[in-house]
């Protein structure tokens, strides 16, 4: 038999595997969304994790699916925080395809992306330098650096990311270190929320290592941790565990400071726990008091309802 016969069987069977990778959704207007307060909202963002864009049409078209799905709600949108694993190989082509939607959508604010293992295990050098011009054009920040902090209406966000090539976990260089300890001084001072996005999640939380052996932030884990820990009202988001919405989506840093961590499920693939949907991000509504997240089916343009698709914490 031909090798072109085995490469097709091959083909075929990955796409029996995985039926909805190729599947175009189409974004409802039946449900758009609505905030629970539009007229005290302080602040809103919209957040994914772990694109894992493939150079397909059809993956590139459902990313476009979440502008879609923000531009049919009456309700603005002043941030959109990607939380890693843009790529599926970090490929030009992935690349491409990735960040023509994010330059084509007029439905956000301002654009927050780090990287994740699946940018950085390939082409460290060439994502890097890609991030750092992205960064550049969509916030005018040009430190040259992966990692970055900007005000958007007045609150603070620190974005972290791997400084080396590494196959899963993550290295944050001391430097970064004591930039996230200096951010967050600065942003909590006031009393407000800062949030702050890696693509890993600290070790321990959010069902780790039991969900996945090699999921954690590694080695400078502790040290990130513990900055973190000093501070009041901080919000940790993460991706990188495709773990759904189930119970342990959320998980509480520091009870005293009010440190939380929220594990964003996986978008383009279907997840593992709980709501396993592929497509579903959150949305976060910030109040003078409270920080709600909600689920949302962005792909399609749908609610998710059930346990842990809706998140509210008291500021303190």
């Amino acid at each position: 038999m031909s090798a072109k016969f085995f490469v097709e069987k091959y083909v075929k069977q990955i796409k029996a595997m995985n039926p909805k990778y190729d599947v175009i959704y189409t974004v409802s207007k039946d449900e758009p969304i609505t905030f629970e307060d539009s007229e005290t909202v302080k602040l809103s963002m919209a957040i994914i994790a772990d694109t894992h864009l493939p150079n397909r049409e059809s993956a590139e078209k459902n990313l476009a699916n979440t502008f879609e799905d923000i531009a049919n709600s009456k309700e603005k949108f002043d941030a959109f925080l990607m939380a890693g694993d843009i790529a599926d190989y970090g490929t030009d082509n992935e690349y491409e395809r990735f960040f023509r939607v994010l330059d084509n959508q007029k439905s956000v604010g301002k654009i927050l992306v780090t990287m994740g293992n699946h940018d950085a295990r390939l082409f460290f050098k060439k994502n890097t330098r890609i991030l750092v011009k992205k960064i550049k054009d969509y916030l005018g920040i040009d430190t040259g650096k992966v990692y970055y902090s900007c005000d958007i209406k007045g609150y603070t966000f620190i974005v972290l990311c791997t400084e080396k090539r590494i196959l899963e976990k993550a290295h944050i260089s001391k430097e970064q270190i004591a930039f996230l300890d200096e951010e967050l001084a600065k942003g909590t001072k006031d009393g407000k929320p800062v949030f702050v996005m890696c693509h890993q999640p600290f070790a321990e939380t959010h069902g780790l290592p039991e969900v996945w052996k090699t999921g954690d932030m590694g080695e400078q884990n502790d040290e990130v941790r513990a900055v973190m820990e000093k501070y009041r009202n901080v919000f940790f988001i993460n991706g990188h565990l495709h773990g759904g919405i189930f119970e342990k989506i959320a998980e509480v840093i520091n009870e005293e400071n009010n440190v939380q961590s929220v594990s964003i499920p996986g978008y383009r693939k279907e997840n593992n726990f709980g709501i396993t949907d592929c497509g579903v991000g959150y949305f976060c509504e910030v109040y003078e008091d409270r920080v709600i997240f909600r689920a949302r089916k962005f792909i399609s343009g749908e609610y998710k309802t059930g346990d842990y698709t809706r998140l509210e914490y008291k500021l303190i």
